[in-house]
């Protein structure tokens, strides 16, 4: 099979080897039948070339719409991954949120329940005093009239 590198070869080197024409410095004489026989060829040879070329810019375009769909597709799990862990995040942001607010209510629960149980013991201790109180008082009132009688 030729290629159009070849048979351009072969046109250089008919013009290469050509005579100059009688009274000219640029012009040269060349065999005719041979020049169009090339560029006959040269037509044959092109088709072929442009078939490869077409069949190189299918496949290139082939590999970019791959990439792309690659890219897409990595592009949108990443995405993806993005908003589930944003939604991790809301989540335990949440989360922590509602244990503060747990351990906020169970702190002042604390307080409430000590402060009353505290309350509590204070009034059993003021009552057990006074009951005691009163007891000592009617001892001693009793002990003054066993005195007095």
């Amino acid at each position: 099979m030729e290629t159009i590198d070849m048979l351009i070869g072969e046109i250089e080197s008919e013009i290469l080897k050509a005579k100059r024409a009688t009274f000219s410095s640029t012009d040269i004489v060349i065999n005719r039948q041979v020049m169009l026989d090339l560029v006959t060829r040269l037509r044959a040879s092109y088709p072929i070339v442009l078939k490869e070329a077409e069949q190189i810019k299918k496949e290139r375009d082939d590999i970019l719409s791959k990439a792309e769909a690659y890219a897409n597709k990595t592009m949108d799990a990443a995405e993806e991954q993005a908003r589930a862990m944003m939604s991790d995040t809301e989540v335990l942001k949440k989360a922590t949120e509602e244990a503060d607010a747990m351990r906020a209510e169970a702190e002042e629960n604390y307080r409430k329940t000590e402060y009353q149980a505290r309350a509590l013991a204070f009034n059993i201790l003021d009552n057990a005093e006074k009951t005691m109180k009163e007891g000592l008082s009617t001892i001693a009132d009793r002990k003054r009239k066993l005195i007095e009688t």
